[in-house]
């Protein structure tokens, strides 16, 4: 059995269910209670549900073969562990990111420059800048390259927002998705990012080497998963166009060869109830980016198209995996 884990509850569960939903894969429990479950459309996996953080542990482990879990609890788990593997790094959600906060009063303090100064100052006065966070292993590395050296780290598994306010801390370091609950505290957010983080699939380079029923599984998810991510952001164009011949038409089509679909355009003769004798028309389909739709559209109709209609592609396969080939690599 391949073991894949999953958040047990919360957006990350949510937005898990409905990736997997999306590339006809279902999660299935028998009760809302259970910790396990299967997967219809993938046959011989359990699907286990923990805790994003367990997630990383356990998978670094070898006691689960593959698990959607945060970058950002990636980063500050791995270390130097090379069991652990990220094999798909953007799964989509779960976007956040990494960042110092500082109480909104301290108007001097906008950049990671100032925090350095900051910290050299009360240095000086015989104490060291208190940092509240969960992320400490990212953190400390994050000032060690920015030359921030006298700091103390102060480890904040909830309400790390509330620190300075309850005077146990200077500034944090924390994640966030839209900084509200960094105003709502009496905080501003200084400096970039110190780290972006999303949903990513790891995998345990133990488990998954040399072990080809569990890799021709991972595989199958994989297709699936890049496919999804990747037909998201394809549209399908289809239109009626009057013309001569198929060259004709074709010609026309290429003429915008960023227009004219991932190969080229599809074009197959109508039969039409409503053209005169002689007009022969021919239905075009091309496949194009989304950010290329109205442009598309557009230039069909200056070759004359009609009824021209779009679907959003559901899958977009190469003509090979290019995370599986990704992960082939990685385990060498």
């Amino acid at each position: 059995m391949l073991r894949f884990a999953i958040p047990s509850k919360g957006s990350g569960y949510d937005a898990s269910l409905a990736l997997l939903e999306s590339c006809g894969l279902r999660v299935v429990r028998a009760n809302p209670r259970q910790y396990t479950a299967s997967l219809r459309g993938l046959p011989d996996t359990e699907v286990l549900l923990h805790r994003p953080a367990d997630i990383v542990e356990k998978v670094a482990a070898g006691s689960i073969d593959i698990g959607i879990t945060g970058y950002d609890l990636v980063a500050e788990q791995r270390g130097d562990d090379e069991n652990l593997l990220v094999i798909f790094d953007d799964l989509g959600f779960w976007r956040v990111e990494l960042v110092f906060a500082v109480p909104q009063g301290w108007i001097d303090v906008s950049s990671w420059d100032d925090l350095a100064d900051l910290a050299v100052e009360l240095r000086a006065q015989g104490r060291r800048l208190r940092i509240a966070t969960k992320y400490t292993e990212t953190v400390r590395r994050f000032c060690r390259t920015q030359g921030m050296n006298d700091f103390e780290l102060i480890d904040s598994q909830g309400s790390t927002e509330a620190a300075p306010g309850l005077g146990y801390a200077d500034i944090i370091a924390d994640i966030t998705e839209t900084g509200t609950a960094i105003r709502d505290n009496k905080l501003k957010i200084v400096g970039g990012p110190i780290l972006r983080s999303q949903a990513v699939l790891v995998g345990s380079r133990r488990t998954l080497r040399d072990n080809a029923p569990k890799l021709a599984l991972v595989r199958q998810l994989l297709e699936l998963v890049e496919a999804r991510r990747r037909g998201r952001l394809f549209y399908s164009l289809t239109a009626n166009v009057a013309g001569e011949s198929v060259e004709t038409v074709g010609r026309r089509v290429t003429a915008r060869l960023e227009l004219a679909g991932l190969q080229g355009p599809t074009i197959a003769p109508v039969w039409s109830k409503y053209a005169a004798e002689g007009d022969q028309w021919y239905a075009v389909n091309v496949v194009v980016p989304q950010e290329e739709l109205l442009p598309a559209v557009e230039h069909l109709r200056n070759i004359g198209a009609v009824s021209i209609t779009t679907v959003q592609v559901q899958h977009v396969f190469k003509a090979q995996s290019d995370a599986y080939a990704r992960l082939l690599a990685a385990l060498g």
